[in-house]
């Protein structure tokens, strides 16, 4: 790793750190932060800042390429993630991911690769590495929130703090996933691994409370899965193409 580089991803990590107790006394999902794991070798902070220069306007979206994908459906193998009315989250995140990988084959030009696409265990670093290594346009990480509080429940949806196209990637799948739920959380910012030491916009999302018995009986529906899947799909096609 050159000095520069290296000295990039220390600064950046410093700035985490101090930032860290401010970012806490924030309502968060409960997902892995940016200091669980060290940065993938192949992080670029400069890569994510020119992409966050990108500007959606009619013109640039009628030139666009056709997007490059990395859905990463959370937890797996090892790593059950939430658990809670007979659920677990990594099956819920695989069945979505799945399902929204299919949609968008079947419905829009675009290049699609998954994290995982069976019940295996895949570190931190390795999504964010297989991510950066193939030059990904954007990063979506779909999650399923968990609460002490049993009557929490609803979507939201992360972002990079600061990172303005992660925050529009983040809005866009939010505005379409709010539907399928009667409690909006909001578009937040927090530096989660994932979102942190990806080279491109990218968002994480938590749809419904798998602690919640209304939302888990919903997430049991694989009707209700097909609904999530293809309203992410519909959000990454308003981010990349404005329509």
């Amino acid at each position: 790793m050159k000095w520069s580089k290296m000295l990039a991803v220390t600064l950046i990590v410093s700035s985490l750190a101090a930032a860290a107790p401010a970012f806490a006394e924030r309502e968060i999902a409960n997902e892995p932060a940016w200091d669980s794991e060290p940065a993938p070798r192949n992080f670029d902070p400069k890569k994510r800042e020119e992409a966050d220069k990108r500007v959606f306007d009619k013109e640039s979206i009628r030139m666009a390429a056709n997007p490059i994908i990395v859905i990463d459906p959370g937890h797996g193998g090892d790593d059950p993630g939430a658990t809670g009315n007979g659920l677990k989250e990594k099956d819920l995140t695989l069945d979505i991911a799945l399902r929204t990988r299919n949609y968008i084959v079947a419905n829009y030009p675009a290049t699609v690769y998954m994290t995982r696409s069976s019940d295996t265990t895949v570190s931190l670093s390795s999504r964010t590495s297989f991510a950066n290594a193939r030059n990904a346009d954007f990063f979506v990480s779909m999650h399923i929130n968990s609460a002490t509080n049993t009557s929490a429940n609803g979507i939201e949806t992360y972002a990079y703090p600061g990172s303005v196209n992660g925050k529009r990637l983040a809005t866009e799948t939010y505005n379409q996933l709010k539907s399928s739920f009667s409690s909006h959380r909001g578009v937040k910012e927090y530096a989660y691994y994932v979102l942190t030491y990806t080279n491109m916009p990218a968002t994480l999302g938590e749809t419904g409370f798998i602690s919640n018995a209304s939302d888990a009986s919903k997430l049991a529906q694989s009707s209700f899965r097909q609904t999530l899947a293809t309203q992410y799909a519909n959000g990454m096609h308003r981010y990349w193409w404005g329509f």
